[in-house]
């Protein structure tokens, strides 16, 4: 099950966070309760997929400040709370377009991390009866919704333990107990000594 997974995901990210950046491991929040995660899907009107109720079981959110848990992305893991009022915020932009832009933002998308100082953030597809359902995507201000970061939030956490377990060849940087990302290094082409050196313009 995909729900297994998340958990032996951040289990890994757990492990992680604890021997590498502490300080980042702090802001992650306690479990949320089955009541508080079944109420915001009573106020959303959408079921939540098990992965995302399998992910706030383990850690309802993190805590803001510049020593958050963030994903690659730069989106700030949200809690129950911060899925209900930023996903309404989503809601109530798309109807101030008039329908201008079809598919900015569907109602039945949850937002589930957010970039905190622009609307941008990391989504879950939650229209059931839908291959679509539980898929990730993200949401930009500028460009909309692009889907296709994961098809479920257990491969998207199992994805992002192993670029933390590879550390910083995958563009893992952690400076006095904090976890930062940066962008990955080109690879560098490989050449044969028998080879002959590149052109300048190679």
């Amino acid at each position: 099950m995909t729900s297994d997974l998340v958990q032996d995901s951040w289990t890994r990210i757990d492990a992680w966070l604890r021997e590498h950046a502490p300080r980042t491991f702090a802001t992650l929040r306690p479990p949320a309760g089955d009541e508080e995660i079944a109420a915001a899907q009573q106020e959303l009107r959408v079921t939540f997929p098990p992965d995302l109720v399998a992910s706030l079981q383990r850690h309802n959110g993190a805590l803001e400040g510049p020593e958050a848990f963030r994903f690659s992305t730069g989106d700030r893991l949200l809690g129950v709370s911060g899925i209900l009022g930023d996903t309404g915020l989503m809601r109530g932009i798309d109807q101030g377009l008039d329908g201008e832009t079809e598919g900015y933002w569907l109602h039945d998308y949850v937002k589930f991390g957010s970039y905190d100082v622009t609307s941008d953030g990391l989504l879950m597809d939650c229209r059931t009866g839908r291959d679509s359902f539980g898929v990730i995507g993200r949401f930009c201000d500028e460009t909309g919704t692009s889907s296709g970061q994961a098809d479920s939030l257990g491969e998207y956490l199992a994805e992002l333990a192993y670029t933390l377990e590879r550390g910083q060849d995958a563009g893992v940087v952690t400076f006095n107990g904090r976890l930062f990302w940066e962008g990955r290094p080109p690879a560098r082409p490989q050449y044969r000594a028998d080879e002959p050196l590149p052109a300048p313009d190679e």
